[in-house]
């Protein structure tokens, strides 16, 4: 019987292929076709942001332009490559005309997407993430490099397709003083990878290594451009830091001619959605970079449900005072979403650096969320199955902070944040 890829690979060789998805599942699955000597075209994307530029050599499309390619190339397919908001594609496809022969769904095919959280601390306190909650305790370390390949080689052995890994989820990858062995042992592996920093290190030469290595996606997160609201948002970091490193990542893909998508993602809030905003956009248009701005959340998933709870602790709810959309206003919005099922969940499969899965990448608190202690042994079926048992998700579902999460509807959040008065005019 033939394998999940194989049949993927069968039914696209020889066709013209479009990739909806840019960003890393995208990205993965142009390394899965140059592997396999499929005909990609190029990406299509919704997000304005990407419209025009190249993401790995491939020109980003507008997805109005599906119609006037599809009669260019009439045998084109359609490969939908996103972790989440499938459906929403689909409906947009189908409203212009698509049918199911048109396209196929690249999580039919790929079971799982995989994160790697190769670093277990930051040196940042980030007014909205999980490492600012009052006693909050966690356990700090690296991955190592022998570990990281042991993970690496049962992925491969329990699953037909693995296009890309991304490296992070809490923790700042760049504190890995062997992150750019990690993502060359990816490469040669024939799996592409993800890197996400606040890039506020003092260190010149491990973002040299990081160029070097050639990550296809790098994502930069930051709340603004002068240090007074940066500091608020971004507490421990340093903006002129994360600046100059911004125009040593330009220098060093210059240097090695590295095919990496920089994708600066400017975390909006009340006190930075102006002025700060405009300096910024100005900075990565200077230095060729994509600049995606994103209405901030309230992190983690237990911090949220403590709101809403009334357990609230006072820094969740000063936050909530400068968030663009308000726990309370994105909720509402996210109420016209039920899902029947939670995709964090679902589709992917979250590997902290000592080897311990938790239930899914919103989740920060280890009592009550960790599926297993040891990735390594432990089947997929195994952590399939033990994520449906914990109790958290049954209250996140009825909460349907799933959908809140995603950000569904971000034309109505935007609308809302618009109506909020910036203080950085």
């Amino acid at each position: 019987m033939n394998s999940k890829k194989d049949k993927l690979v069968n039914f696209l060789t020889n066709k013209p292929v479009i990739i909806w998805g840019a960003r890393m599942t995208g990205m993965g699955f142009l390394r899965f076709s140059t592997s396999n000597n499929l005909n990609v075209l190029n990406f299509v994307d919704s997000d304005p942001a990407l419209l025009g530029k190249k993401v790995n050599n491939k020109t980003v499309r507008a997805p109005k332009d599906l119609s006037l390619l599809k009669k260019i190339n009439p045998d084109l397919i359609i490969v939908i490559a996103v972790s989440i908001k499938e459906d929403e594609i689909i409906k947009k496809l189908t409203t212009m005309g698509f049918t199911d022969d048109d396209f196929v769904l690249y999580s039919d095919y790929c079971d799982v997407y995989y994160t790697i959280d190769v670093v277990g601390t930051c040196n940042l306190r980030c007014a909205s993430c999980a490492y600012t909650i009052e006693g909050q305790k966690y356990s700090k370390g690296l991955m190592s490099l022998e570990d990281f390949k042991q993970v690496v080689s049962k992925i491969k052995s329990e699953v037909d397709i693995v296009t890309h890994v991304s490296l992070y989820n809490w923790g700042e990858p760049l504190l890995h003083p062997e992150l750019n062995k990690i993502i060359d042992h990816l490469h040669e592996n024939g799996i592409a990878a993800a890197v996400s920093s606040h890039l506020s290190i003092v260190t010149g030469s491990q973002i040299r290594k990081l160029i070097k290595a050639a990550p296809e996606y790098l994502k930069i997160s930051l709340s603004g451009y002068y240090p007074d609201v940066y500091d608020v948002t971004h507490a421990g970091g340093n903006i002129n830091l994360v600046k100059s490193n911004l125009y040593r990542i330009r220098y060093f893909i210059d240097q090695f001619k590295a095919n990496t998508l920089v994708d600066v993602n400017y975390h909006l809030y009340t006190n930075n959605n102006s002025k700060n905003l405009i300096k910024m956009q100005e900075l990565c248009d200077e230095l060729g970079f994509t600049l995606s701005s994103v209405n901030s959340l309230v992190m983690p998933l237990e911090r949220v449900i403590d709101y809403v709870e009334g357990k609230d602790e006072a820094r969740t709810a000063e936050l909530n005072k400068i968030l663009p959309v308000t726990i309370e206003e994105g909720m509402s919005v996210a109420s016209d979403y039920k899902l029947d099922s939670c995709p964090f969940m679902d589709n992917q499969v979250n590997i902290n650096y000592d080897m311990s899965v938790p239930v899914c990448c919103t989740v920060f608190d280890q009592t009550d969320t960790i599926v297993t202690k040891n990735f390594l042994k432990s089947s997929l079926s195994e952590i399939t199955n033990a994520k449906h048992k914990v109790k958290l998700c049954t209250k996140c579902m009825n909460y349907n902070l799933p959908a809140y999460n995603m950000g569904f509807n971000r034309k109505k959040l935007d609308e809302i944040a618009l109506q909020k008065t910036s203080t950085d005019n």
